[in-house]
């Protein structure tokens, strides 16, 4: 008798906090890369080792988020699906409005999310005089107008050695990320490739 296999899908997951992880209910103690058949609902539970972060579920449908999708990035390249987790924090009570919890945002980042905010100004701070001089800013619109997230890549250090520069996805409306590497010079982007 044959058995019918589904076809798989690589499955690559990270966090920037220690957790454990339920995966369709089952524990786990390292979920950084598994296969799961094509086209199933996943369901992932992160389990933070922390005391001030929060646990919550993610449903993954046909490369989607489609539950909690505020809480990670999730976005296929070459036929590697892609799921960053990202904290919940438990909610802090104060008298001071200042008190928020902060995460270590790259300048690229910074820079991309001003450029979404059409916070054009902002955007070049973060950009050398060198770099600067070779682009106009119809051209640094017009690179990023077609992705909406920005996600560094936390997935393939050390397994790729043609890495360069601070690589990082960016991420389309259609769930596809694309790499560019960031190269800096004294805390500025230098230079942009594919």
């Amino acid at each position: 008798m044959q058995e019918n296999f589904k076809p798989q899908i690589q499955i690559r997951l990270k966090s920037d906090f220690k957790s454990v992880f339920l995966l369709n209910g089952t524990f786990v103690e390292n979920a950084d890369k598994f296969s799961y058949p094509k086209g199933e609902p996943l369901y992932i539970t992160t389990l933070p080792l922390s005391a001030h972060l929060l646990p919550y579920t993610i449903k993954i449908v046909s490369n989607r988020a489609v539950e909690n999708n505020s809480l990670c990035r999730v976005f296929l390249h070459e036929e590697i699906l892609y799921v960053k987790l990202l904290p919940r924090n438990a909610y802090i009570y104060s008298s001071n409005s200042n008190q928020n919890i902060s995460h270590h945002i790259t300048i690229p980042e910074r820079m991309f999310h001003a450029l979404k905010s059409k916070n054009l100004f902002q955007a070049k701070k973060y950009l050398s005089q060198n770099l600067l001089s070779t682009i106009d800013d119809e051209s640094l619109s017009e690179f990023f107008k077609d992705y909406t997230t920005i996600v560094k890549d936390e997935f393939n250090i050390g397994l790729d050695p043609h890495i360069k520069g601070d690589r990082f996805y960016l991420i389309d409306d259609n769930g596809k990320g694309t790499p560019h590497n960031f190269f800096m010079y004294d805390n500025l982007i230098e230079n942009i490739t594919g």
